[in-house]
């Protein structure tokens, strides 16, 4: 009896220590096992402002032996490299100039690391003059894909200054001119170019497309006529930006305001004015200086570089903000650059369209533009 008594006091005390045990991992989920697999850690921003205030927001994502993707950030724990203290949450502000460092941990497996740069004297956006509109004027995008040693280019160029005389267009579109035709003779060209002009699909100089697609035109009616049809009454979303030097980088503080929630990019690219090259073909000298030449896009790949950063959803009404940086090159003449800020989302069909852009200058600003 004093043994049969012992054997029950036990398996009590087991049952007792198993039930205990429940629960106890880091998932704090309904679920309580944790998945296998490799993890990620991504960041909405590569970039805030020292404010305090201005935060990126981390998540952790883990990848199965099948191929699905899980959100764990809930059940992560996230750590700053240098002080190895874990993060009281996913979201990281910060007061002072810093770069901070970030991985993640969840279960025995470790995170990339990404980094999250601190920047103060970063200029805040212009002020919205009708926070509660959503009637945003709409500019299309124009790529003239030229060269000056192009023998033939002059006369597109011709055709689109009588266009942007007219009233009628001036206030329509903004125009970027991707020097991709030589590589060698031209002030002009650059890398960007030749990525930008290949990625729509160049044939032939001079061409002409339209909001970042193929499309394109050449005759001075049928440019009209596709700006016409591109262009919309009211924009799905709009722009604002301010751009600053601080120690040889460029920082574009950019803010997106939406009509439409959707998911948008931001995409930023410098372009420079007034760069002289003899160009052939040339009927007045005018044609000799180039302007709105595309000197650089920001981003990390092809994607980034002509689509933009992906800035997640933006509800309708609301406003999402992004900073991007590119350091000044020794070629550009800083007082003759400004940069064109581009929004673009998912076309349903695996690429991306254009949302609207704003042209911003250096130690600048640009305003959210009504109709």
């Amino acid at each position: 009896m004093k043994k049969l008594s012992t054997l029950l006091i036990w398996l009590f005390a087991l049952t007792s220590l198993l039930v205990g045990c429940e629960g106890q991992t880091p998932n704090n989920g309904d679920d309580d096992s944790l998945l296998e697999g490799e993890i990620s850690l991504l960041s909405n921003r590569s970039i805030i402002r020292a404010n305090g205030s201005d935060a990126a927001t981390l998540t952790v994502l883990l990848t199965d032996k099948s191929g699905m993707i899980h959100d764990v950030t809930s059940k992560a724990e996230i750590y700053d490299e240098d002080s190895s203290e874990p993060l009281s949450s996913a979201v990281v502000t910060a007061s002072a100039d810093a770069t901070h460092k970030i991985y993640a941990i969840y279960g025995l497996a470790i995170s990339n690391t990404v980094k999250i740069e601190a920047v103060s004297g970063i200029a805040d956006l212009p002020a919205d003059s009708d926070k509660a509109s959503t009637d945003f004027h709409h500019r299309a995008l124009l790529i003239q894909h030229t060269g000056s040693t192009c023998p033939n280019c002059p006369t597109l160029t011709s055709r689109l200054k009588k266009i942007s005389g007219e009233e009628a267009y001036a206030d329509k579109y903004h125009i970027v001119a991707s020097h991709s035709y030589d590589i060698y003779q031209d002030n002009a060209y650059s890398s960007a170019a030749m990525l930008l002009s290949g990625a729509m699909n160049v044939k032939v100089y001079p061409w002409l497309t339209f909001n970042l697609t193929t499309d394109t035109a050449y005759e001075e009616e049928d440019i009209k006529s596709k700006i016409d049809d591109i262009h919309c009454p009211k924009a799905d979303a709009a722009i604002a930006a301010s751009a600053t030097i601080i120690e040889g980088q460029i920082y574009t503080h950019v803010g997106v305001k939406a009509a439409k929630s959707g998911n948008y990019r931001v995409a930023v690219w410098v372009l420079e004015d007034a760069i002289q090259a003899t160009q052939s073909g040339a009927t007045a000298a005018w044609q000799h200086i180039h302007n709105n030449c595309l000197r650089h896009m920001v981003g990390e790949n092809k994607t980034e570089n002509i689509y933009g950063h992906n800035i997640g959803l933006v509800e309708s009404g609301e406003e999402a903000t992004y900073i991007a940086a590119v350091e000044l090159d020794d070629k550009w003449y800083e007082a003759n650059c400004k940069l064109i800020v581009i929004v673009t989302t998912d076309d349903g069909k695996g690429g991306f369209e254009l949302v609207n852009c704003a042209l911003c200058p250096i130690n600048g600003t640009v305003a959210y533009a009504y109709n």
